[in-house]
């Protein structure tokens, strides 16, 4: 019987244990589409604060795990829970190894608090690091395949080439390191370099210096065998000086490494038909329910409960990144038009503060939450009937996927893997599935709206646009199949 390929995924954040974003969105849900398809995966993260509280079915699997560090030799526990499948096979089991130590996790946030990134993430994260190595060693279980994701694991694969003591067989393993958000990417002053135990002669401009600084992304950009990005043209854009962030030289000499593998969903998660946050459910084939969503959602907000008005959402984080600029300034435009829009998120105090002024001056057609709620986001890709994603950029985008599924129009801008997964609308031929602009500009996002106005104005044209949305495939069966294709062609070529 041919031995199943072992893929071991190194990461900060795995929904629904932890997570901040796309990162832990993606660790939770790829590896168990990878078993589904025959795959040995087993994930390893910190053992967080939020995860030790959350009775997550924790059995402690490792004590005194000795963890060697350049400043001495480090202890850690080692807890063992499952990530499983709804309503799926048993096949879905995957195991998540979780490394306790309370003096780096045991703490409220992930990467900081309330007052920025914690002064001691470079030393967190490159224990984490070690830890992965130890814990390898451990359990002599050796993977095929170290996939490393973000500048918080970025360190394994330049430690698995170069730093003394690794199991051969660990050695041999292949590394992919996947880049989720080239922005964060884990710089640190010049005198952490040492703590990461490589040799010296790395900490030059053409290793891991970054204008004087160390750069943990950087490290993993040069010393993986594969790297990998969550979009195809997010992959292409990052190799330019307008998307790659100081890294595009790196990038470019790495071109042939670098692959874009689309996200995708989890329609067991994101599935109208089922969906206990909604009122009522609804499906391509009945779509009554989604009526009585929208009401239930102008409801919830405060808002006239009006049926026939354009409804727009938006749920994000109030970064730049976001476009979230480009919204405030087309809002006194955009609110007198025949819409109303409801937005969810939290993030820079400014924008905050902004979009609550906002709500004072057009309370009848704007309501906003300033907070993550995970309900509420279900509830308003459900009730909407369109969707913002006014980004600079995006590395893939998750939301778009989530509205098409639930038959809310997204209007986004052209960039990363908006542009990959959301098709122009054709009024001549009723193909597409949004409305897709090029510039981030107030003006351009104000002509996508007043183009989706129209046809929604045109019944049969909308629920076409509807039908073809909803008939979109973004499983993560598709994405899975990309990531297996990537591992059989790296251990051959190995």
């Amino acid at each position: 019987m041919e031995e199943r390929l072992q893929i071991l995924f190194a990461t900060s954040e795995v929904t629904p244990l932890a997570h901040t974003g796309g990162l832990g969105d993606v660790a939770g849900a790829l590896p168990k589409a990878l078993t589904i398809l025959g795959l040995d995966v087993r994930v390893v993260m910190p053992l967080y604060q939020a995860v030790h509280r959350s009775r997550a079915n924790l059995t402690r699997v490792l004590t005194d795990l000795q963890v060697p560090l350049t400043t001495g030799v480090a202890r850690a526990n080692v807890w063992q829970t499952d990530l499983n499948g709804q309503g799926r096979s048993s096949r879905q089991t995957v195991p998540v190894y979780c490394i306790e130590q309370d003096a780096y996790f045991d703490r409220p946030g992930l990467y900081g608090n309330d007052h920025g990134d914690y002064p001691d993430n470079a030393e967190r994260f490159i224990f984490f690091c070690r830890a992965v190595l130890a814990l390898v060693e451990a359990l002599h279980w050796f993977p095929q395949i170290l996939h490393c994701h973000d500048w918080q694991t970025a360190l394994l694969p330049a430690s698995v080439h170069f730093s003394e003591g690794p199991d051969p067989r660990l050695a041999r393993a292949v590394t992919v390191y996947t880049i989720h958000n080239l922005a964060y990417q884990g710089i640190f002053p010049a005198e952490k370099f040492p703590l990461t135990g490589l040799p010296a002669t790395l900490f030059r401009p053409t290793g891991v210096e970054y204008y004087g600084n160390m750069s943990l992304m950087k490290v993993g950009l040069l010393y993986a065998d594969y790297l990998t990005t969550v979009s195809p043209t997010y992959a292409a854009e990052i190799c330019t000086p307008e998307f790659g962030v100081g890294l595009h030289g790196v990038l470019g000499m790495r071109r042939h490494a670098l692959v874009g593998i689309l996200n995708g969903i989890d329609y067991d998660v994101w599935n109208p038909a089922s969906d206990t946050a909604l009122v009522a459910p609804y499906s391509a084939a009945d779509l009554s329910g989604k009526a009585a969503c929208k009401t239930a959602l102008l409801r919830e907000y405060g808002l006239p409960e009006d049926p026939e008005t354009l409804l727009l959402g938006m749920i994000s984080r109030l970064v730049d990144q976001k476009g979230v600029d480009i919204l405030i300034a087309a809002l006194p435009t955009l609110l007198g038009m025949p819409v109303r829009l409801v937005l969810l998120g939290a993030g820079a105090p400014y924008y905050q503060a902004s979009l609550a002024r906002q709500v004072q001056a057009y309370p009848e057609r704007l309501g906003v939450r300033l907070e993550f709620n995970n309900a509420l986001a279900h509830q308003i890709e459900a009730g909407c009937d369109a969707f913002l994603m006014p980004s600079r950029y995006e590395p893939c985008g998750l939301n778009q996927l989530y509205s098409m599924r639930y038959g809310t129009i997204p209007i986004v801008r052209a960039t990363g893997g908006l542009r990959d997964t959301v098709s122009p609308y054709h009024a001549d031929t009723g193909e597409g599935t949004g409305f897709v602009f090029q510039e981030p500009t107030p003006g351009a996002l104000l002509a996508a709206v007043g183009e989706a106005l129209r046809v929604f104005t045109n019944r049969p044209a909308w629920q076409r646009l509807m039908h073809n949305a909803m008939a979109q495939d973004f499983s993560w069966e598709q994405s899975a199949r990309r990531y297996l294709d990537l591992y059989q062609r790296a251990v051959a070529s190995k």
